[in-house]
């Protein structure tokens, strides 16, 4: 796992644009702004798939487990 300014590639994150628990797939620079790229097991037309780095939080241990019972 590849570790980008404390953000771990591969683990959860609460995306607050999605109101879900995410995956982080890549972080890329687009300017002075860094773009985070995510992914969720139920995505639908209306999810964002890329969000600014600032709006993931760390995903809670009930969140989590939420998200492995989906």
């Amino acid at each position: 796992m590849q570790y980008n300014k404390g953000l771990k590639i591969g683990s959860l994150y609460h995306s607050k644009a999605n109101n879900k628990v995410v995956r982080l797939v890549s972080i890329d620079r687009v300017g002075s702004q860094r773009i985070a790229t995510i992914k969720h097991h139920k995505q639908d037309h209306l999810f964002e798939s890329e969000v600014y780095v600032s709006d993931l939080l760390k995903a809670t241990s009930d969140q989590v487990k939420a998200y492995f019972k989906k």
